[in-house]
């Protein structure tokens, strides 16, 4: 368990309640996981936003969780900023507070749920793991009020600890997948990674889809379905459409996100030329479409390219980039 953090003892009664919770019966069910973190803070201060994002490749951070006013705002993907909170976090690794900046970065990020408010007070902890190079972020927490100076040192320190339990949950599930990747390994039908393909995604989707689906037409076959029965029905199917959007969003974290690794590795120049590469230009056009860059220069770039790859032929760099454009694309 986490230490214990600096907190009254009723906080840390909430807090204990809600550790044997959250690492038990919620561990498997992401989406549920979130909600209650949520729900536990307003136990102890007001939260009129909430969300919970997950770095992917480095370049995106993926939201699986939204909350705003009582409502919660579909699954969403963004770019990292140069500039931004996210931004802001992978380089100092600790806790943001509203009046760090008087919330500066908070506000200059892309919004959600009610865009036409701001937060007047927040927290937005880091979720860490450690590696042999240090402490790294791999995803984020946030909860935000719509009211001023609502978050003290007490509250701060419950979410963090709270963040904490959470990272942990998912890094021992990682642990586990890699754990089980480790029993494939050597196996006729093993690739080796742990990485979803789109058929599993597609199969995942259709037999959750299905389930819901499935829960609307038994009650509309109840002809004696009352009104109050109906709203629970719809209830409940509203939820299931909340859990597998965030099931999908992080599902999206196993996909194969080796091209934008890769492609990361480049300088502007060598990026700029394996895009032109990857439309299927030849050298000689991608030196007139640089111009006044020479053959010869694009020739030297695209040997540092295919040295950074690892590959030897320029229908593998292409198929490779592509599948990074591919990635981007489905993001921007």
């Amino acid at each position: 368990m986490s230490a214990r953090p600096n907190v009254s003892p009723s906080v840390a009664i909430v807090l204990y309640e809600a550790y044997t919770k959250m690492s038990g019966p919620l561990a498997g069910n992401h989406y549920a996981l979130y909600d209650y973190a949520r729900v536990v803070m307003t136990k102890i201060v007001p939260v009129d936003a909430f969300y919970v994002g997950l770095i992917h490749a480095g370049t995106r951070v993926r939201f699986p969780y939204n909350y705003d006013g009582a409502r919660h705002d579909d699954s969403d993907t963004h770019t990292i900023g140069r500039d931004g909170l996210t931004a802001w976090l992978l380089t100092n690794k600790r806790t943001y507070r509203f009046d760090l900046d008087g919330g500066i970065l908070l506000n200059g990020g892309v919004g959600f749920g009610d865009v036409h408010k701001r937060s007047a007070d927040a927290v937005t902890v880091p979720l860490m793991s450690w590696t042999l190079d240090g402490p790294e972020v791999f995803g984020m927490m946030s909860m935000q009020s719509y009211e001023p100076g609502v978050y003290t040192g007490e509250a701060v320190a419950a979410f963090e600890w709270i963040a904490d339990v959470i990272g942990r949950v998912l890094l021992r599930e990682q642990e586990d997948r890699d754990a089980l990747a480790e029993l494939r390994l050597g196996t006729d039908d093993a690739l080796g990674e742990d990485f979803l393909t789109s058929d599993q995604m597609v199969e995942y989707l259709v037999e959750r889809v299905g389930q819901v689906r499935r829960m609307a037409e038994q009650a509309l076959g109840d002809s004696g379905i009352t009104f109050d029965q109906a709203r629970g029905v719809l209830t409940e199917v509203t939820t299931e459409c909340l859990r597998i959007q965030a099931e999908l969003v992080e599902m999206t974290l196993l996909v194969d996100d080796r091209p934008t690794l890769r492609f990361n590795t480049l300088t502007p120049a060598e990026q700029t030329i394996a895009v032109l590469l990857a439309d299927g230009l030849t050298n000689q056009a991608i030196a007139e479409q640089l111009r006044p860059t020479s053959i010869n220069t694009v020739k030297t770039h695209l040997k540092n390219i295919a040295a950074k790859y690892g590959m030897s032929t320029r229908a593998e760099i292409a198929a490779d980039v592509n599948k990074h454009l591919g990635q981007v694309h489905q993001v921007s």
